[in-house]
């Protein structure tokens, strides 16, 4: 049965999370998601869920911090099963990195804040470690900078340098941003 477009029905997965109590369910359309508020609770921290993503041949576990209402949007973002995820634990929570010196007199921001999924357990055998870090849309390649990273990196930064300091002079005076 072809199901209608709906705007309740986004990206073919279904947007209503069934809640019960503290623990529920939601269908995607190659996976289930069992969720459930783990009993800890401290005051000014949201809730803690644990999210089991199951097919109907493989399954992990992420752990997340998030308010109730953000938990459909989240779940929304899980990757699908895979036989590499099989068993592993995830916890999906905030990281912040601090930026270099100059960038940070550019922009005037010192940290740079975003999404990441931490390996907690690993079963044996299993292509991720323990204490490895992922970006929040990509589990394939753990976040480490590579040599090439690096270089990379570097590139993109003299070029933001160049063309600020070019502003500079064309303007005889530091560009809005400052």
């Amino acid at each position: 049965m072809k199901r209608r477009k709906n705007a309740n029905f986004l990206e073919g997965r279904d947007s209503t999370a069934q809640l019960v109590g503290d623990e529920g369910f939601r269908h995607c359309p190659n996976y289930v998601v069992h969720f459930r508020r783990l009993p800890h609770r401290e005051v000014g921290i949201p809730p803690f869920w644990e999210l089991h993503v199951q097919s109907s041949e493989n399954a992990y576990t992420v752990n997340v911090g998030i308010p109730a209402d953000e938990l459909d949007f989240v779940i929304q973002r899980l990757p699908e099963p895979s036989p590499e995820k099989e068993g592993v634990v995830f916890v999906r929570a905030r990281d912040e990195v601090v930026l270099p010196e100059d960038i940070r007199r550019l922009c005037g921001e010192t940290l740079f804040p975003f999404l990441i999924y931490k390996v907690v357990s690993a079963p044996p055998g299993s292509p991720f470690k323990n204490g490895q870090r992922y970006n929040d849309a990509d589990l394939t390649r753990p976040i480490m900078a590579t040599e090439a990273d690096k270089v990379a990196n570097a590139k993109r930064k003299q070029t933001l340098l160049d063309g600020f300091a070019e502003e500079i002079e064309d303007n005889c005076s530091p560009p809005s941003r400052f």
